[in-house]
């Protein structure tokens, strides 16, 4: 078994989506494409990831139609849910890795991390990180948080060589079309004279993509950690191409 790739949404300011994202290529990775993977959440302390579980559990458990449907999924899946651990950004990789000491094989360990680059934990986090993916919008305050954040780990960690960081990529998320706008291109343009790179493939605003179960009704579930995500919500929201692409540059 190789080393597992470790993969980092993170973002110093909260609603961007870091935990959405990584709920969401997550669980297509795993439940869509097989590929073993492993959920650190050390978003301390409110645990972001470990709340979706705790409300996926509940939506699935009161509503008879998800029921029936995670059910059906996991007789013909024959595997477990994916692991979602617990821990302060201190013990994050150690943790990890003693989790994957024990046995467990898999190919990509997601950290969902909240980036506060004044907290010396959470760099000591980023910078043993492979990958890192910095989800960005185009609200004012956000935009400037997210390109803040990026630039300073491309320029004092990436750069620098001495980290085991191989890239930082912007992902453009709650865009209201499918392609990049205008906005998009311009700050495009300017992160370029930063160093900085945003991924082709945008993630489209929508209130259907914000859907993560209802206790009653035929509503399936698009950000889920117990089930792939709902063919018919995803269907517009270039969440497939959006993995693809983040595939090629993590090579798994």
């Amino acid at each position: 078994m190789s080393e597992p790739i470790f993969v980092a949404f993170a973002t110093q300011k909260g609603g961007v989506g870091k935990s959405t994202l990584t709920t969401l290529v997550a669980s297509y990775l795993y439940y869509n494409e097989g590929i073993e993977i492993l959920a650190v959440d050390c978003d301390h302390p409110q645990h972001t990831l470990d709340t979706y579980r705790k409300h996926d559990f509940t939506v699935v458990a009161e509503n008879p139609y998800l029921k029936k449907l995670t059910h059906s999924f996991f007789q013909k899946f024959k595997r477990k849910l994916y692991r979602i651990l617990l821990t302060p950004p201190e013990d994050a990789v150690q943790v990890a890795k003693d989790y994957i000491a024990e046995g467990h094989e898999p190919a990509v360990v997601f950290f969902d991390i909240t980036g506060t680059i004044n907290n010396r934990h959470i760099v000591a986090l980023l910078a043993q990180m492979d990958y890192i993916f910095v989800p960005i919008t185009t609200e004012t305050g956000e935009m400037t948080s997210s390109l803040t954040f990026a630039n300073h780990v491309q320029n004092k960690m990436l750069t620098t060589g001495n980290t085991r960081l191989k890239a930082v990529n912007l992902v453009w998320n709650k865009i209201p079309s499918r392609e990049k706008t205008k906005l998009c291109e311009t700050i495009d343009r300017y992160a370029a004279t930063l160093g900085l790179h945003s991924l082709d493939t945008v993630m489209v605003n929508s209130t259907k993509f914000a859907k993560d179960g209802q206790q009653v009704g035929r509503t399936g579930m698009f950000r889920s950690t117990m089930l792939p995500p709902d063919k018919r919500l995803m269907k517009g929201s270039n969440l497939e191409a959006l993995v693809s692409e983040i595939r090629n540059i993590i090579k798994v």
